[in-house]
């Protein structure tokens, strides 16, 4: 049930599609000092996921602009997962650098650091659990690779796409294909929303509604063995 939280925890109707203008990591968060999202599973509400900027670290000797992303899910006896996780990209490409979470699953505190090589196509994945133990394993994965966070919820601005085809996508541990459907409306707290609406193909099937100008996801549904997932923007908590 993990990959329930990496999952929650993203295109004109001519032949193709051009984007305005790519914007900065920071410049898409607009006003808000973070993005609230709140989680639905089967209609109940189960817990929030919050998004903020961190500015820009290095990784080694390069510049890294960083993600922040903080998960507190409660789905019953099926997840029970907290989460605080930064994602540090290149400002060039907005490919992974590297990722670390510090994961409470269950009870069960593990550490995870994800470091990237792009050039060669390499993933590796160290982690550290409770018993200060460390496991360190090496994925190959074809280029470029993506992190699905970030990639799902900072879709590319200046992809240019086509409607109802394809896209590929390389994640470290598999391969997901996204796709234009077509615009579709969508009903939100500030009203109804022009959005691009795709659908994707992964280790689980999703559908993702963008807000057409600033391809932020406003809305991202799953279907789980267990039920349906469902993350929704909203404006803040609500208590």
């Amino acid at each position: 049930m993990k990959k329930i939280l990496v999952f929650i925890l993203f295109v004109s109707i001519s032949a193709t599609f051009q984007s305005v203008s790519s914007q900065g990591i920071k410049e898409r968060f607009g006003d808000s000092s973070k993005l609230t999202y709140q989680v639905f599973y089967n209609g109940i509400a189960s817990g929030y996921i919050y998004w903020s900027y961190q500015g820009v670290k290095k990784v080694g000797s390069q510049p890294a602009e960083v993600l922040r992303v903080s998960s507190d899910a409660n789905i019953f006896n099926l997840l029970d997962l907290t989460s605080d996780e930064e994602v540090f990209l290149d400002p060039k490409t907005y490919l992974p650098l590297k990722v670390e979470r510090d994961i409470i699953f269950f009870g069960k505190p593990e550490l995870i650091e994800e470091l990237y090589d792009q050039e060669k196509g390499v993933v590796k994945i160290i982690r550290k659990g409770k018993d200060k133990a460390v496991k360190e394993e090496i994925l190959y994965q074809d280029k470029p690779i993506h992190n699905i966070l970030a990639l799902l919820y900072f879709f590319p601005q200046s992809l240019k796409l086509e409607k109802d085809k394809w896209m590929d996508f390389n994640l470290p541990s598999q391969k997901i294909k996204i796709k234009f459907i077509k615009e579709r409306p969508l009903n939100t707290e500030d009203g109804r929303i022009s959005t691009y609406f795709l659908l994707g193909r992964g280790a689980k099937k999703f559908s993702l509604w963008l807000d057409k100008t600033t391809r932020l996801p406003l809305r991202l549904e799953f279907i789980s063995l267990a039920g349906k997932v469902s993350i929704v923007r909203v404006k803040e908590e609500r208590k």
